[in-house]
């Protein structure tokens, strides 16, 4: 069984697959286990409004080796495509699974800032009562609104007396951020 692993040059697949599932491994484990593994690097790289987001890392490092070390031993050993033809699936495999990696890992940063908007950005925007909004003083509605692009659900208030249902369009006159609740007007 090692000599699948270890013989006739697929050692040169075989470290790497091995090592970067290791990586992966603890990687997981230490997440499911609410451990930190950190290795810090000092690297100077233009990202062009990259953000946060580093393309070189041991998450990427780690999906480089293990998609190229597996899938180059595969087509050493079960597609018998030699050395040459072994080594250049290999490092398209590799740089397809590090690719994949940094855009999954680019989308969970989106994700996380996608989160911060502010109350205030929904002052003098229009959006929809999603629960009825009662007359002045009469308690708490619902209004969807979608800011920069996102959609987002607030309390909501009105100085008017009669009720607004569910799916009227309302003028946001206000935002408070004390309360985190809109002052809301039929449009």
């Amino acid at each position: 069984m090692l000599d699948w692993f270890f013989a006739d040059g697929a050692i040169w697949f075989a470290v790497p697959a091995l090592f970067g599932t290791g990586l992966f491994l603890i990687q997981l484990l230490m997440g499911e286990l609410g451990g930190d593994f950190d290795i810090d690097a000092d690297i100077d790289m233009d990202t062009s409004g990259a953000g946060d987001f580093r393309a070189l890392s041991i998450q990427t490092i780690a999906a480089f080796c293990l998609g190229s070390g597996w899938m180059g031993l595969a087509a050493f050993r079960v597609l018998e495509l030699g050395m040459v033809g072994s080594v250049a699936i290999a490092i398209v495999s590799g740089v397809g699974v590090a690719w994949l990696m940094a855009w999954l890992t680019r989308q969970v940063f989106k994700l996380q800032r996608s989160g911060n908007i502010s109350i205030a950005a929904a002052a003098g925007l229009t959006g929809d009562v999603a629960v009825t909004v009662p007359p002045a003083n009469a308690g708490r509605g619902a209004v969807s609104v979608v800011i920069n692009g996102n959609r987002r659900e607030y309390d909501a208030v009105q100085a008017g007396t009669e009720p607004i249902p569910p799916r009227t369009s309302v003028k946001i006159v206000s935002a408070d951020s004390q309360n985190n609740t809109l002052l809301v007007e039929r449009a």
